[in-house]
């Protein structure tokens, strides 16, 4: 006679309308518990890939900021130098020599502008000479931001004027850059070959004498390799490191 079978044995599930018992993991709930599992997986990768590739990003852009931040204030700073070193406001030469004095550095260019100040401010006296540059292009050739270094070509219409005629020309320097503290400024500047724009008669000043000059020198520029400033009037920029060109 065989064993009364137990009243406590559990009841065995029935087959699922697809065949597939949910006790194998085969039913609509494991498949769910699956999908559920690779989709969590996906989503830690993606948050992993988006952390890396954000902070990537992040740091790219800052450092991109910093380096664009540091050329446009180079370069700001050698366009006005080259605008300071190449202006002489006869109405105001404290004014003009102090604004040659902020925008350079270094001992070389600081003991040429103390050497000739002296030689400009009696030019300025004497022939009512002045000068005004306008930048008309600038570029960074070099920036060293590690050492605080950089080189830029800065081209200006430089205006070079008295009381009767006036000349304008184009006038292509080179300066050297170095920050101090932090303003980036000349710390050399040389003239490159300048072309002569138009020039004539101030309008509405008095009938010159006939044997006066029909306009100031036209260079209009320090000439290149000279050190000293030129002193307005003469056919050189007001730069302390050079004189008139030809």
């Amino acid at each position: 006679m065989s064993a009364p079978i137990s009243s406590d044995a559990p009841p065995t599930p029935p087959p699922s309308a697809d065949g597939n018992s949910p006790a194998d993991g085969r039913g609509p709930g494991g498949a769910r518990r699956a999908a559920l599992a690779v989709v969590s997986v996906l989503a830690v990768v993606a948050l992993a890939a988006a952390v890396w590739f954000g902070y990537g990003w992040g740091r790219a852009l800052l450092v991109d900021r910093s380096a664009a931040e540091a050329r446009d204030a180079a370069l700001s700073g050698a366009m006005q130098a080259a605008v300071n070193l190449n202006s002489v406001d006869a109405n105001d030469v404290d004014l003009s020599i102090e604004n040659m004095r902020s925008s350079i550095t270094g001992d070389a260019l600081r003991n040429d502008l103390a050497a000739t100040e002296e030689d400009i401010r009696a030019r300025v006296a004497e022939t009512g000479t002045s000068m005004s540059a306008e930048v008309l292009f600038g570029t960074l050739t070099e920036l060293n931001t590690d050492d605080d270094l950089g080189k830029a070509l800065v081209v200006l219409a430089v205006r070079t004027q008295t009381p009767e005629y006036f000349v304008t020309n184009k006038v292509p320097v080179l300066v050297s850059l170095r920050k101090d503290g932090d303003v980036w400024k000349a710390e050399t500047i040389e003239p490159l070959a300048s072309v002569e724009m138009e020039s004539g008669p101030v309008p509405g000043a008095p009938a010159p004498d006939p044997g006066a000059q029909p306009a100031p020198d036209d260079s209009g520029a320090p000439a290149p390799g000279d050190t000293g400033a030129p002193a307005p009037g003469d056919t050189g920029a007001p730069a302390p490191e050079g004189e008139a060109g030809p």
